[in-house]
C-alpha cells in the first residue's frame, strides 16, 4: 500500500487526455433518475481509513442539495454525466473556505463488478492520491451508493439516518475544523503516525 502513495492517479490521467478538440462533454442530471451501483457503509469505510471523511461528507451532501427547478416542492442532488463514457459521474462541491471555488469529484465505476468503484479523482489539492478517500468523493459515493440518491422529505434535507448512526458509533475522529477541503492534513497526520504494519 505504501507504493500507492506515489502512484499516479489513473483517472486523473484519463481525464487529462481529453483536452482541446477531444474534450469530454458533461450534462447535469438529478441523481433520483440515475442508476448507480449500491454500496454499503463498509465499502466506504474501507476506503476512507477513518470517520473524518464520513463526518465531513454529511455537510457536503447537505450543502449540495438544492430546490428542484422543475418542482418547487422537491429537492435534488445534481451530478454530471459524461456524454461519451457511461462509467463516469462527477459532482461539483462548494469549497468550505471560498465561495468562488468548487471542487470537482469524479468517480469511475462498473455496474457489473462486485466491487464497482474502479477509480476516483478530485480537483482539490490532494485529490489525486489513491490512498484514502477524500470528503468530496466520500460525499458523492455515500449519496449515490449508500443513500441510493434518496432525499428525505422531512425537515432534514438529507436522508442520512445511517450516516448519523455511523458517525455516532465512531470513536476517534478529528474535531479540528481548520482542516482543508482536501483533507490533506488529516491524511498527512495518518501517514506520519501510522506504522508500516498499519499500512500493509
Amino acid at each position: 500500500m505504501r507504493e500507492m502513495l506515489t502512484t499516479e492517479n489513473r483517472l486523473q490521467e484519463r481525464l487529462a487526455k481529453h483536452t482541446g478538440t477531444t474534450s469530454l462533454y458533461w450534462s447535469k442530471h438529478n441523481t433520483a433518475n440515475f442508476q448507480f451501483p449500491p454500496l454499503t457503509e463498509e465499502n466506504i469505510r474501507d476506503r476512507t481509513f477513518g470517520s473524518y471523511q464520513i463526518r465531513m461528507a454529511k455537510f457536503y451532501i447537505i450543502e449540495h442539495i438544492r430546490q428542484s427547478q422543475t418542482n418547487e416542492e422537491e429537492m435534488e442532488f445534481l451530478v454530471e454525466l459524461c456524454n461519451k463514457h457511461d462509467d463516469l459521474v462527477r459532482a461539483r462541491f462548494q469549497s468550505r473556505h471560498s465561495n468562488n471555488k468548487k471542487h470537482i469529484a469524479t468517480v469511475q465505476f462498473d455496474n457489473h463488478k462486485q466491487q464497482p468503484i474502479d477509480e476516483w479523482y478530485c480537483t482539490c489539492s490532494a485529490g489525486a492520491r489513491e490512498v484514502g478517500m477524500y470528503s468530496h468523493i466520500t460525499a458523492l459515493l455515500w449519496h449515490l451508493g449508500v443513500n441510493k440518491a434518496v432525499i428525505s422529505t422531512d425537515n432534514h434535507p438529507l436522508s442520512a439516518s445511517r450516516l448519523i448512526k455511523a458517525i455516532n458509533d465512531s470513536t476517534h475522529f478529528s474535531e479540528n475544523d481548520s482542516n482543508s477541503d482536501d483533507d490533506a492534513s488529516a491524511l498527512n497526520d495518518s501517514d506520519t503516525n501510522n506504522s508500516e504494519d498499519d499500512l500493509s
